[in-house]
């Protein structure tokens, strides 16, 4: 985001010195974003990372600013999210699809049990794509995944994996984790990924998400309309199906990741079609 601004800074002042930098740059580069189509969400993203950045930089005197830069800019106005959960026959259609491939996919570098196994893991624990990819061998005892690295470097000791993805996450791991080998320049230093691409090396988002697209095309094979599934929305309808069954925002943050309440709803918002039917049976 910085590198962006700094960039267009540069393009239209022709300097990058900060004395030349007013909030009416700030609004302005704001204003080129909304021109260029980002979403209201994207802009005040960028807007908080100049904010962070120029207090930073004034408060250890690094650059020096005439004025903060950032003083009375506004942000833009978010519209309401909507619900990006799946419905309960979305996601019976992935699971089957996700067995079929299990059955029916015989590619010599296929890995249809761990692509299985990521889908389940994603559903059932609500972990991000990214703590996924990071999972090693060491965290998984049988029944839970210990010591989990979350979003900002904060730890969860144990996260109970239930027993509809220990049964594809350890077949998995008999049939095919065993084949693969890790590519590392030292494996003794650090347990290996549980989850390997077919190269055996880390998975990243990139091929998470090649994974869910791989299931969902499958799932959608006989509908007039293909799923467009994100990995993320795995972890929405997890947050969303536990606080349909705990009716706790605490416990639906705790087992999000969440280190506060603030997340939450976006979680457990429901879709449009549940909101006119409650509304239908007023």
């Amino acid at each position: 985001d910085l590198t962006r601004f700094l960039l267009w800074f540069e393009d239209m002042n022709g300097t990058l010195d900060a004395r030349e930098w007013l909030p009416r740059d700030t609004n302005a580069f704001l204003t080129s974003l909304e021109e260029r189509g980002l979403a209201p969400a994207t802009i005040n993203r960028m807007l908080a990372t100049l904010r962070r950045w120029t207090r930073w930089a004034m408060e250890n005197g690094n650059v020096y600013f005439p004025t903060n830069p950032t003083t009375g800019i506004k942000e833009r106005v978010v519209e309401e999210p909507t619900a990006k959960k799946l419905s309960s026959r979305e996601v019976g259609r992935l699971f089957k699809a996700a067995d079929k491939l299990v059955i029916t996919c015989n590619r010599s570098n296929a890995r249809p049990r761990r692509d299985r196994a990521v889908l389940a893991v994603a559903y059932y624990t609500g972990l991000r794509v990214i703590e996924i990819c990071s999972l090693t061998m060491d965290q998984y005892d049988g029944s839970h995944l210990n010591a989990v690295i979350r979003k900002g470097w904060r730890r969860t000791s144990h996260i109970y994996v239930p027993k509809k993805c220990r049964d594809p996450l350890d077949e998995y791991l008999k049939y095919e984790r065993g084949e693969e080998k890790y590519q590392t320049g030292d494996e003794k230093k650090s347990s290996p990924p549980i989850f390997l691409s077919a190269t055996g090396k880390k998975l990243t988002r990139s091929t998470v998400w090649r994974i869910i697209q791989r299931i969902a095309r499958e799932a959608s094979a006989h509908l007039d309309e293909p799923m467009v599934i994100h990995p993320h929305q795995l972890r929405h309808t997890f947050g969303y199906e536990v606080r349909a069954r705990t009716g706790s925002d605490t416990e639906t943050a705790a087992l999000l990741g969440h280190s506060g309440l603030k997340h939450v709803g976006r979680y457990v918002r429901a879709t449009d079609e549940e909101r006119e039917k409650v509304l239908d049976e007023l």
